[in-house]
């Protein structure tokens, strides 16, 4: 009799225990809820200005980047006509080939003691290993300035060139060339660059406008326009009584031996 009054005043059981449960549940997270609201701090004034800078520094930085996008579109044409400019340059300089110490298509630039420019090209320029200071020359010339803005150019088939001394040693075919006129050709010649005198222990033959000479060995400064030749030698001036030798032209001293 009491399992049944129990059975009927409690018919489901199960039932009261689910109600529980979810109030209990709801109650959770209900309490949670006021936890997370009551852990979240109020911004103080420090916070509000900081933000408010933010999105002050935000509103010009972003239309900022935006004209700086749009500059870069509108000078991309400048920039691809540098790039192809620099490929135009690099294929120049590819003409250029240093290989174990020889390069092709060499200029030597320098002053002299009255600090006048010289330059020297050279087809085809070999350095000693051995020596860096002397450089060999394949067909070499050398432009000289001179006083009054005259100008003396000197080549040949080879050459020596030591760059602390200055000195350019020529040989094989020599020819200078003064712009007065001046021709003269020698097997050999040895060209002081610092000292602007040119001097060649050999046969050498002179044309110009005073006539022609030939000689033995000669000495020639550049700067002073002295000419000196050593004999025996001949000599075969132009017969021109009308016209005085002009001061750019040089002095003419001839040395016979006994």
């Amino acid at each position: 009799m009491t399992e049944k009054k129990q059975d009927q005043s409690n018919p489901n059981p199960s039932a009261h225990i689910e109600r529980t449960d979810f109030q209990d549940k709801q109650k959770y997270l209900k309490q949670r809820a006021n936890t997370a609201i009551t852990r979240r701090q109020v911004p103080n004034e420090k916070d509000i200005l900081r933000r408010k800078r933010l999105i002050k520094w935000t509103k010009w930085v972003l239309p900022a980047l935006a004209l700086l996008l749009l500059g870069s579109i509108a000078i991309w044409p400048e920039i691809d006509r540098f790039i192809n400019t620099n490929k135009a340059v690099v294929n120049e300089l590819s003409h250029i080939k240093v290989e174990s110490g020889t390069m092709v298509g060499a200029t030597f630039h320098g002053v002299d003691s009255s600090d006048r420019p010289y330059t020297i090209t050279s087809s085809k320029v070999i350095q000693n290993s051995n020596n860096s200071n002397m450089i060999r020359l394949s067909y070499p010339k050398a432009d000289i300035l001179l006083q009054n803005n005259d100008w003396l150019m000197v080549t040949a088939n080879n050459g020596i060139y030591m760059q602390h001394e200055q000195d350019l040693n020529l040989y094989d075919n020599v020819v200078l060339y003064r712009d007065d006129g001046l021709f003269m050709y020698s097997n050999i010649a040895d060209v002081a660059l610092k000292e602007s005198v040119i001097t060649a222990n050999d046969w050498v033959h002179a044309e110009g406008p005073f006539g022609q000479l030939d000689a033995q060995a000669y000495f020639l400064d550049m700067h002073t326009n002295i000419a000196q030749f050593k004999g025996p030698g001949r000599l075969i001036l132009n017969d021109d009584k009308n016209s005085s030798p002009s001061p750019s032209q040089p002095s003419k001293t001839s040395e016979q031996s006994p």
